[in-house]
């Protein structure tokens, strides 16, 4: 059954107790599985730059890999989610998807092939990246500078230039400060028309106007996959922010797959299911790893980088 997406606060069924329904679901189709990173496959922590994968967690992520293709899409700059994460086999999407990595037969096919250059960044194979804000390059250079400055003096607050978007955090910002801080970078975007703001978890994101987000990234990567005109595939996309949403909104769209969100309380989502942490994460990935080896499910596209 397809549940809408509500204003009220709800936890939605666990993924691990409902893991029998989303595999019968599944059965006989091919499944791609997208991953969000903070929150999804490491803890958060006060400091982003130690916000480490365990190596269990890595070792499961590469295992389900070798199942069904694998991405994983982030807010991060995409050269940090590959050091963090470090596993060849998967797709990364960084920036929100405004930075997308994979192999050189799978991207850009069918989609904003301009957008696409050919790289040999990765231990010399030869890889497609595809930057559909590339001339927004410079722009956010320059707004990363600004933002620097203007947010000297907050104990506290960091700011990340994450290649096309620009993230202050103010998680270990005293709660008095947090105003401050947003009329500073409202100041500054004023000089910036063509970037907008974003919200997170005790994050503010500044980004490029255009039409982009987890949401186009995960339809891009369908469409690269081969799988978004087709019936029988099932993607499964696992998130925690509330840019998540967007592409557990193009899932419910599509009426393929399920968005399961990463939280231990009760939150408005538009996910079918939850997780309560990156344990629970781990511990459903290990399912979908016995089930595709138990031999219950039946053949499905495989990533070969």
């Amino acid at each position: 059954m397809h549940l809408s997406c509500g204003n009220d606060k709800l936890m939605y069924p666990s993924a691990l107790g409902s893991f029998e329904r989303i595999t019968m679901s599944a059965n006989g189709k091919r499944i791609a599985l997208f991953l969000d990173y903070d929150g999804t496959l490491s803890p958060i922590v006060d400091d982003p730059e130690i916000a480490f994968m365990s190596d269990m967690m890595r070792s499961v992520v590469s295992d389900v890999a070798k199942c069904f293709p694998t991405a994983i899409i982030s807010g991060r700059c995409r050269d940090k989610v590959y050091e963090l994460v470090g596993l060849d086999e998967l797709y990364y999407a960084g920036s929100h998807g405004m930075d997308i990595m994979g192999p050189t037969y799978a991207l850009g096919s069918s989609n904003g092939t301009q957008s696409c250059v050919t790289s040999t960044e990765t231990q010399g194979k030869d890889i497609n990246i595809f930057q559909p804000a590339r001339e927004f390059l410079p722009m956010i250079n320059e707004v990363f500078e600004s933002l620097v400055e203007c947010v000297k003096g907050i104990s506290g607050v960091k700011v990340e230039n994450n290649k096309f978007c620009v993230s202050v955090h103010y998680r270990c910002v005293d709660e008095e400060s947090w105003d401050v801080i947003g009329q500073r970078v409202n100041n500054i975007l004023l000089e910036f028309p063509q970037l907008r703001l974003c919200h997170g978890r005790k994050v503010l994101e500044v980004r490029p106007t255009i039409k982009w987000d987890k949401g186009k990234a995960l339809e891009f990567l369908l469409n690269s996959l081969g799988l978004d005109d087709c019936s029988d595939f099932f993607p499964i996309y696992i998130g925690d922010d509330r840019t998540d949403e967007d592409a557990f909104k193009i899932l419910r769209e599509k009426g393929e797959g399920y968005g399961i969100v990463v939280t231990a309380a009760p939150k408005e989502t538009c996910a079918y299911y939850s997780l309560r942490d990156p344990t629970e994460v781990m511990g459903f990935l290990e399912c979908l790893i016995k089930w595709k080896n138990s031999g219950d499910s039946n053949t499905v596209v495989q990533l070969d980088t």
